[in-house]
């Protein structure tokens, strides 16, 4: 079912996103649920289909009308997509992965806070390219770009993913400084080729998390 929703999402910006943070939930919690790791992999799905919520950047990244719309779309389209395409019949499954995507924005329990760190770790690893693309084209200044980063740092509750977090920060904020090495059209074609992405993204041997 994972190999399918993978397949469902080709060609999507975040896929890469996506994968990193299904790694980083595993990373955090070595029992976590068949519902969080899959919740992990689609939470984003909206933004891949036309018709969702946009932002601007008149708009606070802690907004909570976007992140609310943003994360109530990507509920209502994987659990869709688990009920048609995947044709899954376990209402258990459906209802937590559902639960776990609503919250990936804001946390909440266990598996949510979990899920909410594994995003934000995989944002500041994964997407850092974004960010720097974001200071070339002009979409926002380095000291708000930097302030997705921070955010994205801040809101995590996990200690140990916390901890992950810290030199990933730091990376990416001295990588807003090489944006005239960024080609994001070609980053944003390698980060949704599945085929691409399953062939050169292997699991870690170590995970940047003290047990």
């Amino acid at each position: 079912m994972e190999l399918h929703a993978i397949q469902w999402l080709e060609g999507f910006y975040e896929l890469e996103h996506l994968l990193v943070t299904r790694r980083w939930a595993r990373c955090l919690r070595a029992d976590a649920s068949p519902a969080l790791l899959f919740a992990a992999l689609v939470h984003d799905a909206e933004r891949h289909f036309p018709g969702g919520p946009s932002s601007t950047p008149s708009v606070p990244f802690d907004d909570p009308d976007y992140l609310f719309a943003h994360s109530l779309r990507s509920a209502d389209v994987v659990e869709e997509f688990l009920r048609s395409e995947a044709r899954v019949s376990d209402e258990a499954f459906i209802r937590q992965v559902r639960a776990l995507v609503l919250r990936h924005e804001i946390g909440g329990g266990t598996e949510a806070d979990v899920l909410q760190a594994a995003d934000s770790l995989s944002f500041l690893e994964a997407l850092s390219w974004l960010a720097a693309e974001w200071v070339r084209s002009g979409r926002y200044s380095k000291e708000r770009s930097v302030e997705k980063l921070r955010w994205s740092l801040e809101r995590i509750r996990v200690p140990e993913a916390l901890v992950a977090g810290l030199p990933l920060y730091d990376h990416a904020v001295r990588e807003l400084d090489t944006t005239s090495a960024v080609d994001g059209a070609e980053r944003r074609r390698i980060a949704g080729d599945f085929r691409l992405l399953l062939g050169l993204t292997g699991e870690p041997s170590e995970c940047g998390v003290t047990p």
